[in-house]
């Protein structure tokens, strides 16, 4: 294992600076280096669809999009790229293409014929992915690995001749079955996957390269990219910039939280290089989002320096800080109580219900809460933590809230106190502030770090303890409603998700500790949704796979037939509530 302390994922945890990285050009666009963070989408469409492939590819380069990814699921939409690079070239369009391939090597090796950029999927690329898992064996895993070098290395030379770039795009979703038998389904997973395929690239002094490790789940995708970071540098690998993303994030609010909780996090530690905002509408929807989430995390050259020691909690595998429980306004805060909600009020009225306030917070100056207002304030507690009584709720207002929270967990552990912390943030209804809120609040919890949260001044008090759990769900820290994990529509997708997302939101949204993955094809769809109790998934044109966890419990269920399907397979499970 990994040790945190001897190679960090960054210098300093207490400084965020942008990382030092390879440049990598594709067509006109720069990606890592200097370059600005590059936002990037991704049509809906199948190649050979030209028309509403340009059309689309169009619509994303005028809103700003920096680079567009288009599917190809076979050869002859492999080649159909070359009729639709000429149309949108012709257009007067420079916006750089990559194909996204999965299974297909033949497909991705025709693809770098006509577009500046090919994602491959270590999971799909070579090996068949995770429905083979039981066959494996530690030769297998070893033949395999001389496969992959066999099969890829024409592609890395051939991308090479041609001055293509190559994105090792790992999903948490697809991990080969060698991955998964090796190192179980883990984040350690995930970051071998794809330092495989890029020792390839590195044999071949190839490093037109960007990586990317994404999951559902946004503390996966945080850990393992932060892995990587660190693994690169044990290797003696060069720096390969990072294309940052939360997978399946969902729509609306819940989408948007979602991606600045798992995005915003990278972004505030310095990790990445080109991101996309993946949400499950219109595409062009997402270029605004992910241009606004770089504004409102974006590092500062004279953010605060906090001088404590080493935070000594490993950033690489989630385990909540130990504390011992302390009573506010009559609630436990800390110990095994969840993150709680509070409302910044004398009192509030407890009534037990769900994603209502569950603690008053008078002020930031009544016992037990003590507030730190700076780093100065932080230096003294560290140099004297006497000063401060134990059993108190601990409190950073300052700027800069996650280097901040981290630098006080830090001079906690080093004092050996167990004094929870509550993370207070005072914001408008922007949505720079909302999605930097969900950022802040995101990182820390996927790191363990807060036992309670109080948002201040957002909209209504109702409204601020709302997305106060919103956040938390976000952030897979705490569920207070159904969860829905749904992927973007890309051309692979089998059904109109957009619609069929809406549908089934009306339908299950009244459910409690239930979540629901809705996925457009099987590429990822059982790999992502691991975590949701129930799955709907496109199985074949007009036909959808309901499963259970990962298994498939009814396929080829007609679409129009398939809500009420899944009603009656969460009835059988006694989990269905009436609204």
């Amino acid at each position: 294992m990994l040790d945190f302390t001897t190679l960090p994922y960054v210098d300093d945890r207490f400084k965020a600076v942008r990382r030092e990285t390879v440049q990598v050009r594709v067509g006109d666009a720069l990606i890592g280096g200097n370059a600005p963070i590059l936002v990037q989408s991704m049509t809906t469409t199948k190649p050979k669809d030209v028309e509403k492939t340009v059309a689309e590819t169009l619509a994303l380069a005028k809103v700003g999009c920096g680079l567009v990814r288009i599917t190809a699921p076979t050869f002859a939409d492999a080649a159909g790229l070359e009729e639709v690079m000429k149309r949108v070239r012709a257009a007067g369009c420079t916006v750089p293409v990559s194909a996204d391939i999965h299974f297909q090597p033949k497909a991705a090796f025709e693809a770098l014929k006509w577009v500046e950029k090919v994602r491959i999927n270590p999971g799909n690329f070579v090996d068949t992915g995770i429905l083979t898992l039981d066959q494996q064996t530690d030769k297998s895993f070893e033949e395999g690995k001389e496969k992959v070098a066999e099969a890829f290395t024409p592609f890395v030379q051939e991308a090479k001749r041609l001055g293509r770039a190559i994105r090792i795009g790992v999903n948490h979703g697809s991990l080969s079955a060698r991955m998964i038998y090796r190192y179980g389904d883990t984040v350690e997973g995930m970051v071998e996957s794809a330092i495989e395929y890029l020792a390839v690239c590195e044999a071949e002094h190839f490093d037109q390269v960007v990586l990317s490790l994404k999951s559902s789940n946004p503390r996966v995708a945080i850990s393992a990219y932060r892995l990587l970071a660190a693994r690169l540098k044990q290797e003696h690998f060069k720096p390969y910039p990072f294309h940052v993303g939360v997978t399946e994030a969902g729509a609306g609010s819940d989408g948007r939280l979602k991606s600045a909780a798992g995005i915003g996090a990278l972004l505030l530690d310095g990790l990445a290089d080109t991101i996309r905002v993946s949400l499950t509408e219109d595409p062009v929807a997402e270029v605004p989002v992910a241009q606004e989430l770089i504004k409102a995390c974006e590092l500062k050259a004279d953010a605060p320096k906090f001088a404590v020691p080493v935070l000594e909690k490993d950033p690489y595998h989630y385990e909540r800080r130990e504390t011992v429980p302390v009573t506010l306004a009559g609630v436990k805060i800390g110990g095994s109580e969840p993150v709680r909600v509070g409302m910044k009020a004398d009192a509030v009225s407890l009534t037990g219900e769900r994603r209502n306030a569950e603690f008053a917070l008078a002020g930031l100056n009544a016992k037990p809460v003590v507030e730190f207002k700076d780093t100065m304030d932080i230096a003294g507690f560290a140099a004297n933590p006497n000063s401060v009584p134990e059993g108190s709720l601990f409190c950073y207002t300052g700027p800069e809230m996650v280097m901040g929270v981290r630098a006080l967990a830090s001079a906690l552990y080093a004092a050996n106190r167990k004094d929870p912390i509550l993370l207070y943030a005072k914001i408008t209804d922007s949505e720079k502030d909302t999605l930097r809120v969900s950022a802040d609040i995101g990182s820390l919890v996927t790191d363990g770090l807060g036992d309670a949260v109080v948002i201040d001044g957002y909209k209504s008090p109702k409204d601020s303890v709302i997305l106060a759990f919103d956040i938390l769900q976000a952030a897979y820290c705490r569920r207070s409603k159904t969860n829905f994990i749904s992927c973007p529509s890309c051309g692979r997708t089998l059904y109109d998700i957009q619609q069929v997302m809406g549908k089934i939101k009306a339908r299950f949204g009244h459910l409690q500790d239930i979540s629901i993955g809705i996925m457009g094809c099987i590429v990822n769809g059982p790999g992502e949704m691991a975590d949701a109790d129930f799955g709907y998934v496109g199985g074949g044109p007009g036909r959808i796979t309901l499963f259970e966890g990962k298994t498939a419990v009814k396929k080829n269920i007609p679409e129009e037939d398939a809500i009420e399907e899944l009603v009656n397979l969460i009835k059988e499970r006694g989990r269905w509530q009436e609204p």
